[in-house]
C-alpha cells in the first residue's frame, strides 16, 4: 500500500490544487488528511494574508482578458460594418478610412451603451471581466460609461470630420490643402499617443485600469 504524502510540507497552493483533482471516494484517508492540511495552512494569519494578496492579484490581472474580448469585438464590429455596406450598397473596403471611422464611433456609442447597462461588452462576457464603479465595485450606470469613452469617442467623431473635411478641400488652394494634410498626420500622431498611453497606464498600477478608467472611475474585474 503506498504511503500518504506529507502534506506539511505542501504549500497551500499545492494542497489546494490536489484537493481538487483527488479521488476523495478512492482515497479517503488521504482526502481526511488533506483537508487537515488546508485547515492548518488557513490558520496561519500568514498563509491567510498570501492568500488574500493572490486572490486581490488575480481579480484585477484583466490585460488578457481585456485584449482578447477587445479582439472579439473587433471582429463582430467588421462583421457589422460588412452588413451595412451591403444594406446600404455601399463597397466595403479595410482601407477605406472614412468607413473605419464611423466604425469607431458606432463602436464608442456600443461600448457606451453595454457598461452602461451591463458592464460589459460581448467580448468582456466571454472573457468573463467587467467593469465597476472604482471605490464601491458596484455596478457603473450610463453616465459613467459614457465618461469612461468620451474621449475615444471625441477621437472618432474628430475623425470623421476630418475625413469629410480634406474629401472638400480637393479642389482647394495647394496651401490649404497642404494644412489640411499636415492636421490629419497630426491627428493620426494624437490617436497614437493615445492608445499607447493606455496601454502603459495599465501596466504600471495594481488594478490595471487604464485613463478611461481613471476618467469614468471604473476598474475592471474578473467576475
Amino acid at each position: 500500500m503506498d504511503s500518504s504524502p506529507n502534506y506539511n510540507n505542501y504549500t497551500l497552493e499545492e494542497l489546494l490544487d490536489v484537493s481538487n483533482n483527488i479521488d476523495k471516494e478512492k482515497y479517503p484517508q488521504r482526502t481526511q488528511e488533506l483537508e487537515l492540511a488546508i485547515s492548518n495552512k488557513m490558520d496561519n494569519p500568514e498563509t491567510t494574508l498570501a492568500v488574500e494578496k493572490q486572490q486581490e492579484l488575480d481579480k484585477y490581472s484583466t490585460f488578457w482578458p481585456r485584449f482578447w474580448a477587445a479582439t472579439i469585438d473587433g471582429l463582430v464590429f467588421l462583421i457589422i460594418l460588412y452588413v451595412e455596406c451591403l444594406v446600404f450598397g455601399v463597397e466595403y473596403s479595410t482601407t477605406d478610412t472614412f468607413l473605419q471611422a464611423l466604425n469607431g464611433v458606432q463602436f464608442a456609442i456600443y461600448a457606451i451603451f453595454m457598461h452602461g447597462y451591463f458592464g460589459q461588452t460581448l467580448g468582456k462576457m466571454v472573457m468573463d471581466v467587467k467593469v465597476l464603479t472604482h471605490d464601491t465595485e458596484t455596478e457603473i450606470d450610463i453616465k459613467q460609461a459614457l465618461r469612461r469613452e468620451s474621449v475615444n469617442l471625441a477621437l472618432n467623431i474628430a475623425w470623421v470630420l476630418i475625413i469629410l473635411v480634406v474629401a472638400t478641400s480637393l479642389e482647394m488652394s495647394g496651401a490649404i490643402s497642404e494644412g489640411l494634410s499636415y492636421a490629419v498626420i497630426g491627428f493620426g500622431i494624437l490617436g497614437f499617443i493615445w492608445g499607447v498611453s493606455e496601454f502603459v497606464t495599465m501596466l504600471f498600477n495594481d488594478k490595471r485600469r487604464a485613463i478611461h478608467d481613471y476618467i469614468g472611475r471604473t476598474v475592471v474585474v474578473r467576475t
